[in-house]
C-alpha cells in the first residue's frame, strides 16, 4: 500500500484504533504525524508526545491536546527542546493561561530552561514581569542579549544602578544606564566618571537634563578626564557663561576648563595668543573649535612651551610647514616625532629611516606604515632586513603584504620573533592551487615554495617551523611530518584537514570531475564524495520544489544535515505561507484583523497591500494608501 492509499484509509476511517495503531507504529513519519490530525483520544496524543522519535510528530499531537497541566509538563520537562518550545509558543499564542498562571510559568522556564532561546521567549514575553526573577535572570543569565532583555525590564533603581556601574560586561551596564528607570544624576555621574566605554558615558550624561548639575561636574576637577563627554551633552549650552567665567574668574581651573569648551575661534584666538597662563593657552588650542592655521604655524615657529607647540603640530594640516619644522629639529622630542608622523613626504621620511637615532628611524617607519601601502614594500623590506633596532623591524615588518618579501624576512634575518611575524603574515596556500587554478612556476614561486618547506622540516625553533607547516600546501611533506611521533605531526594533520575543506565547499559538477580524475588518491577520494553529496542535495532540492506540506518542509528545515537543502526548504516554506495569507485575506470579512494586517510591519508589502483592499474605513484606507506606496 502506498503512503497516499495509507492517508486517504485515514481521511475514511471511523475506526479510532486503527488510526491510532497507525499513528504510534508505521515506520514512515509523515504517515505518522498525518494520522495524529485524525486522533480524538487525548490519552493516545499523549502517549505519541511522549513516546514518538520525530519532533514533528510529537509536536503535532501536543498540538491537539487541551489538558493544560501535561502541556505545562510538557513545557518545563520534555528532554526535547523543540517539543519545549513549540508547547511555550502555543501556551501563548493561544493564551491557555491565565494571566497570574501564565507569569508563574514564564518564571520556572526562564529559571530552569537550558535552552536559551526558550529562555528568551519567556523573558521577553510582557507577563514575565516579576521583579525578582528579572533581576535573578539579569544577574546569572547564561547569554548576554536573555540578560539584556532582563535589565530592560527592571524598575527598581538601586538593582539598575548596580548594574550600571558594576557590571563587568559593558551591554549589560549599558543597557542599565538606558533603562528609563536609572535617572538618578548621582549614579549616571559615576558611570561618566568611571566606565571606560565611550558609548555608556554618551547616554549616561545625556539623561543629564540640568545645566548647572553638568556644570557642577565640568568644574569638578576629578572629572576633568572626561570634559569630552560633558562637552557634547546636548542639553548643555552655556557659552556666555563660559566666556563670562573666563573673564571673570581668578581660579585657574575654571578658566582652563573654559577655555577648552568655548565655541568661538576668535575669541579662542585671543586666549591662545594673549593669556600669560600656558596651561590655558594648551587647552584653548587643543579645544575642538580653534584651528585657525596662521596662529597654528606661528606657534611653532616661535613658541618656547613644549606642550603648545607638540599641541600645534597635532592640528597644523600644511605639509611644508611640518617639514620645515623637522628639518629645523631634528632631534626625538615629541613635537619632531608627531610631526614626522603626519608628512607624507617619501624622500623625506627614506632619508630619516637611516638616521643614526632610533627614535626617529622608528617614527619615520610608522608613517610609512600609517599613510602608504603596497608601493613601498622593497623600503619597507630593506628596513626589516637590515635596521639593528628590533622595533623598527617589527613595524616594518608588520606593514608588508608581499609574500615573497614576507619569505625573505623569515629566512634571512636573525631575530625569531621577527621571522615569526613575517612567516604569520604569509597568506596560506590552498590545495586547489596546486591542482587548478595557478600555474606559477617561475622561479621566484619554486624558490619561495622550497624555503617554506625547508623551515617546515628543519628549522629548530619550534613557533617558526609549526608556523612554517600551517601555511605548507605541499601534502606529500605534510603526510611525512604528520606520520612522524613529535610536536609537529599534530600541526601538520590538522593543516592537511584544512586543505581538503576547500574541495568539499565545491558545489561545481565541471570542477568536481576534474578533481575526481586526479592521481592523487586522497584529493580524487574526497572529490568523489563531495560530487555524491552535492547530486543528492540537487535531487533534495528538485523534491522540496514540489512539497506543499507545511510541517514536512518544517522537518527538513530542523533536520537536514545539507545547508543548500535547507535554504530551499526556507524559501519553499517562505513562498507557502505567503501564498497561504493571501489566501486567508481574500476570505477574511473581519475587519479589525484586517487592519491589524495592514499596520503589523512585518508582513510583507503585497500582503499588507492586499488586505488594505478589503479595507472599508475609506479615511483609514487613504493614510496607509500613502505609506505603503
Amino acid at each position: 500500500m502506498t503512503s497516499y492509499d495509507v492517508m486517504e484509509l485515514i481521511k475514511r476511517s471511523d475506526n479510532q484504533e486503527e488510526i491510532i495503531d497507525i499513528a504510534q507504529n508505521d515506520s514512515d513519519w509523515h504517515i505518522r504525524q498525518f494520522a495524529v490530525a485524525y486522533i480524538e483520544d487525548e490519552e493516545a496524543l499523549k502517549d505519541i508526545l511522549i513516546n514518538d522519535s520525530i519532533n514533528s510528530v510529537s509536536i503535532k499531537a501536543m498540538e491537539q491536546i487541551s489538558d493544560i497541566d501535561f502541556l505545562i509538563d510538557v513545557c518545563l520537562n520534555n528532554p526535547f527542546s523543540h517539543i519545549r518550545l513549540a508547547t511555550l509558543n502555543r501556551i501563548i499564542d493561544e493564551a491557555l493561561l491565565l494571566t497570574s498562571d501564565l507569569t508563574n510559568l514564564l518564571n520556572d522556564v526562564a529559571l530552569n530552561d537550558p535552552n536559551e532561546f526558550i529562555v528568551k521567549l519567556a523573558v521577553e514575553n510582557t507577563n514575565f514581569n516579576n521583579p525578582q526573577v528579572i533581576i535573578a535572570i539579569a544577574e546569572s543569565g547564561r547569554d548576554v542579549e536573555i540578560r539584556k532583555l532582563a535589565v530592560s525590564k527592571i524598575t527598581d533603581e538601586n538593582a539598575l544602578s548596580d548594574f550600571a556601574l558594576n557590571d563587568s560586561d559593558v551591554f549589560i551596564r549599558r543597557e542599565a544606564i538606558l533603562n528609563p528607570n536609572l535617572s538618578n544624576f548621582d549614579i549616571l555621574s559615576e558611570v561618566i566618571r568611571n566606565d571606560d566605554d565611550g558609548f555608556n558615558r554618551h547616554w549616561a550624561c545625556e539623561k543629564i537634563t540640568d545645566n548647572d548639575y553638568l556644570l557642577k561636574l565640568i568644574f569638578n576637577t576629578s572629572f576633568y578626564h572626561r570634559l569630552d563627554d560633558l562637552s557634547s551633552n546636548s542639553n548643555l549650552d552655556c557659552e556666555n557663561y563660559f566666556k563670562k567665567i573666563y573673564d571673570g574668574s581668578e581660579d585657574e581651573y575654571s578658566r582652563l576648563v573654559s577655555a577648552y569648551l568655548i565655541h568661538d575661534e576668535v575669541y579662542l584666538s585671543n586666549i591662545v595668543l594673549n593669556d600669560s597662563d600656558d596651561k590655558i593657552r594648551f587647552h584653548a588650542i587643543k579645544n575642538k573649535h580653534f584651528s585657525s592655521q596662521k596662529i597654528l604655524k606661528r606657534l611653532i615657529l616661535s613658541e618656547d612651551n613644549p606642550e603648545i607647540v607638540f599641541c600645534a603640530i597635532s592640528k597644523i594640516k600644511d605639509e611644508d610647514a611640518l617639514i620645515n619644522y623637522i628639518k629645523r629639529h631634528l632631534n626625538d622630542d615629541k613635537a619632531t616625532l608627531q610631526a614626522i608622523l603626519k608628512v607624507n613626504d617619501v624622500e623625506l621620511l627614506n632619508g630619516l629611516s637611516r638616521h643614526s637615532n632610533p627614535k626617529i628611524r622608528l617614527y619615520a617607519v610608522k608613517s610609512f606604515t600609517n599613510n602608504f601601502k603596497d608601493e613601498y614594500n622593497p623600503i619597507l623590506k630593506d628596513i626589516a632586513l637590515t635596521d639593528e633596532n628590533k622595533n623598527i623591524c617589527l613595524e616594518a615588518t608588520g606593514a608588508i603584504t608581499n609574500p615573497y618579501d614576507l619569505m625573505e624576512i623569515a629566512d634571512k634575518n636573525d631575530d625569531c620573533d621577527i621571522r615569526a611575524l613575517a612567516l604569520n603574515l604569509i597568506p596560506a596556500s590552498r590545495l586547489l592551487d596546486g591542482f587548478l587554478f595557478v600555474h606559477n612556476s617561475n622561479r621566484q614561486s619554486l624558490n619561495f615554495k622550497k624555503k617554506l618547506k625547508s623551515l617546515a622540516l628543519n628549522e629548530k625553533d619550534d613557533e617558526i617551523r609549526h608556523i612554517a607547516i600551517s601555511k605548507l600546501d605541499d601534502k606529500e611533506t605534510l603526510d611525512n611530518i604528520a606520520s612522524l611521533e613529535n610536536d609537529d605531526s599534530e600541526f601538520a594533520k590538522r593543516r592537511l584537514n584544512s586543505l581538503f575543506e576547500d574541495i568539499r565547499r565545491i558545489d561545481n559538477e565541471l570542477l568536481l570531475k576534474k578533481l575526481i580524475s586526479s592521481k592523487d588518491s586522497d584529493v580524487s577520494y574526497i572529490a568523489q564524495k563531495t560530487f555524491d553529496d552535492w547530486i543528492n542535495s540537487q535531487k533534495h532540492i528538485d523534491e522540496i520544489s514540489r512539497i506543499s506540506d507545511i510541517e514536512k518542509l518544517k522537518s527538513i528545515i530542523n533536520d537536514d544535515f545539507n545547508y543548500y537543502v535547507r535554504c530551499e526548504a526556507e524559501g519553499r516554506l517562505e513562498r507557502l505561507l505567503f501564498n497561504i495569507r493571501l489566501d486567508e485575506i481574500n476570505e477574511k470579512s473581519n475587519q479589525e484583523k484586517l487592519i491589524d494586517i495592514v499596520k503589523d510591519d512585518t508582513f510583507p508589502l503585497e500582503i499588507r497591500n492586499k488586505a488594505l483592499s478589503r479595507v472599508n474605513d475609506l479615511k483609514f484606507k487613504e493614510s496607509y494608501k500613502i505609506l505603503l506606496d
